[in-house]
C-alpha cells in the first residue's frame, strides 16, 4: 500500500473507533445518545374529528378522489367558457409590460 492509502485507512479507522467509543459510552452511561422513547398510538373512531391515532387511508383516498372530481368539473366548466368565447381578456397596461429577451 502507498503512503497516502495508509494515511486514508488510518483516518477512516480512527473515525470508526471514535464512533464505536461514543456508542459504548452511551450504552454504559445512564442516558443513551441515540435512543428515544416510543409511544403507542391510540385508536380513534373513523368519523371522529380527532387528529390523533391511526390514520384512515380509505377515508383519505375518498376525500382525495372527491377533491379531484371537483377540480375536474371546475376545469371542464372553465374550458367550456373558453371554447364558447365567454371569456374576454383585455390588456390595459401594455406600455408598462417589459419582456426580457435572453
Amino acid at each position: 500500500m502507498t503512503r497516502s492509502q495508509l494515511r486514508y485507512l488510518n483516518a477512516i479507522l480512527t473515525v470508526v473507533a471514535l464512533l464505536l467509543g461514543v456508542l459504548v459510552w452511551s450504552q454504559v452511561s445512564s442516558q443513551p445518545i441515540f435512543a428515544t422513547e416510543a409511544a403507542a398510538q391510540s385508536r380513534t373512531i373513523r368519523n371522529s374529528s380527532a387528529t390523533k391515532g391511526i390514520p384512515d387511508a380509505a377515508l383519505q383516498r375518498e376525500k382525495m378522489i372527491l377533491g379531484v372530481e371537483k377540480m375536474t368539473k371546475a376545469v371542464e366548466a372553465l374550458s367550456k367558457d373558453l371554447d364558447a368565447g365567454k371569456v374576454k381578456v383585455e390588456v390595459t397596461n401594455l406600455d408598462e409590460i417589459k419582456i426580457e429577451v435572453r
